[in-house]
């Protein structure tokens, strides 16, 4: 019995995710679960309430992020193609939002205050942005060389987002999305001499809003010598340093830790995360969750490439970019190679929106690894099975003789004189 169609139906319904990108996103969660304990966890907060609160916040936020991962996981991604402009448009109708209704908080208006739970509209945007450019860049393929087509529209999208950001401010989420935006471009093919072009461009109006922006230019001068002001804009550079560098090699251990006891470090299980993984876990810990988010970019970018659809490559591209990207951002800040973006890291940070946003779109990126698991079963050739030999044809009936007993048979004296004479 032929069992071929079965096993590649069977196949399809069991084919597997992309283990090590799954394995890398649990381990960052578990970490990073025990960093935000860790960094808040202290005599003061035991003092004054219950030393876990944060804690618990961070583990519905995780709970609520895996919910996300496993939604995405099992959601085809191509289904997101048609939801690609309501969401994008969605993200618009939040950033608007954020201007007249926001919470302030630490000189910036990027929160919508919701029962229980805070909402960044930046977050949403981010992924909303991957996602258009996935649908747009696959849908003009053979168009990309246009400066109108695949150019100019992609330009004011980024633009009304960076636009509405900076309302905020939020510099580091216009930063992002303008990385995005170019890179996914020099991937998809587009003419090198647009993006060079808009690149300086942009360098300029960026050097603009930094030179015209107290807050800005003050935090560019305080990464120039932040010893200098170290009371001031290089606070929380300054003592970052200090805490990587009092970790040495295995670090101070869990729970302990000048900078994050003492609370020197401000806000240390938000931006700061890396700090407090330093100081506490050493080089070592920083090592192993550099490598996990290496892990993470190695196997999305080999999901990109063996997607099987235009759409599925651009969005895996984009998706890892986008967790890559903000993952060395933050790095970089920690270790006082660029200015403050007010960036979390991603799965690591305490922080609702960034964890669900990040975990919906790693769950899509494994959702499309699923998809290339199965096409690779469909393009190996089933197992062979052994039968029993095919029964052989009966004989054919010779009906030749049938016709010459026919005709000897027939009487010569009913046969007509003619017929008998017949030569």
């Amino acid at each position: 019995m032929n069992t071929g169609g079965n096993r590649t139906a069977a196949g399809r319904r069991i084919a597997p995710f992309d283990f090590a990108l799954l394995a890398s996103v649990i381990m960052l969660l578990g970490i990073g679960a025990v960093m935000v304990y860790s960094a808040t966890i202290n005599d003061q907060t035991v003092l004054t309430g219950d030393g876990a609160a944060k804690l618990k916040v961070h583990l519905m936020h995780v709970a609520l992020g895996v919910a996300c991962l496993l939604g995405g996981m099992y959601y085809p991604y191509r289904n997101w193609r048609k939801l690609t402009y309501p969401v994008l448009f969605g993200a618009v109708l939040l950033l608007v939002a954020v201007i007249f209704f926001g919470h302030t908080a630490g000189n910036a208006r990027r929160w919508i205050k919701l029962p229980g739970f805070s909402l960044q509209p930046a977050e949403v945007a981010k992924l909303a942005f991957v996602m258009f450019l996935a649908y747009s860049l696959a849908k003009k393929a053979e168009r990309i060389k246009s400066f109108t087509v695949a150019f100019v529209p992609h330009l004011m999208v980024c633009g009304l987002l960076i636009f509405l950001c900076l309302f905020q401010p939020d510099f580091g989420t216009s930063v992002i999305l303008t990385v995005l935006m170019f890179t996914m471009l020099f991937v998809a093919g587009t003419r090198l001499s647009y993006i060079s072009l808009f690149v300086l461009v942009g360098g300029f109006l960026a050097f603009q809003a930094i030179a015209d922006n107290d807050m800005r230019l003050r935090r560019v001068i305080a990464f120039i010598n932040p010893w200098a002001y170290r009371t001031g804009t290089g606070y929380q550079m300054v003592n970052s340093q200090i805490a990587i560098g009092s970790g040495g090699l295995t670090g101070q251990g869990l729970g302990y830790g000048g900078q994050t006891l003492t609370g020197f470090l401000p806000e240390g299980h938000t931006d700061f995360i890396l700090s407090v993984t330093a100081e506490q876990m050493g080089f070592i810990g920083v090592g192993v969750v550099a490598l996990l988010f290496f892990m993470m970019i190695v196997r999305g970018i080999a999901v990109a490439g063996a997607a099987r659809d235009e759409y599925g490559r651009f969005l895996a591209f984009g998706i890892t970019l986008l967790l890559g990207l903000q993952a060395v951002i933050n790095m970089m800040v920690a270790v006082g190679l660029i200015p403050t973006k007010g960036l979390t890291l991603p799965f690591v940070s305490y922080g609702g929106s960034s964890m669900l946003v990040c975990c919906l779109a790693l769950g899509i990126l494994l959702n499309i690894s699923r998809d290339v698991g199965i096409g690779k079963y469909e393009l190996v050739s089933p197992t062979p099975v052994y039968e029993d030999p095919p029964e052989p044809p009966a004989p054919k009936k010779d009906r030749t003789k049938k016709r010459r007993k026919k005709r000897s048979s027939v009487d010569p004296r009913q046969q007509s004189l003619e017929e008998v004479l017949k030569p």
